[in-house]
């Protein structure tokens, strides 16, 4: 994560809803379809609620910091579970 980023990784992060992105290689556009998800999951929470991103795509951590950025929602914290497997959490922004 670049010094920028807020974003720690926090196990005692408690997610409103789960989008899991477990996606066969990387080199099958994962990541053309990942910013796309995400947000019709948002636009099914309420402001403020937290979503949980599940993905095997090791590029999805800067797609999603960008994004994040971009778009006006707060990335939370990103955990690495492997240097495949991320589990990323972002909190919709208020509307």
């Amino acid at each position: 994560m670049g010094a920028d980023e807020e974003a720690v990784a926090d196990a005692s992060l408690k997610a409103d809803a789960v989008l899991e992105m477990i996606q066969a290689p990387a080199s099958q556009g994962a990541c053309a379809v990942l910013t796309p998800a995400i947000r019709a999951k948002l636009r099914e929470m309420a402001a403020g609620q937290v979503l949980e991103v599940r993905v095997n795509d090791p590029t999805a951590r800067e797609d999603i910091a960008s994004w994040c950025r971009l778009s006006g929602h707060k990335l939370l914290a990103v955990h690495e579970e492997s240097p495949r497997s991320l589990r990323v959490y972002l909190r919709k922004k208020r509307d």
